[in-house]
């Protein structure tokens, strides 16, 4: 089982601070999605985007997940 993630923070906020701000499961469209969520965010004060797409089928590689 797949989830696709798109993280963002606010503009005034530090990096650490990052919020989901779109979540769904299964894979999707990348590139569609950054574009969407690009525009969404400059209209909503949000800056640093990341997307990131965890299986949930498989361990987690907790090393791999704070060094991204």
């Amino acid at each position: 089982m797949i989830e696709t993630l798109l993280y963002g923070c606010k503009a005034d906020q530090p990096d650490h601070m990052e919020e989901i701000l779109y979540q769904c499961k299964g894979y999707t469209n990348k590139e569609e999605l950054m574009q969407t969520g690009k525009q969404w965010a400059e209209a909503n004060g949000y800056n640093r985007l990341r997307l990131r797409e965890i299986n949930l089928s498989q361990k987690t590689d907790f090393i791999e997940a704070i060094t991204i």
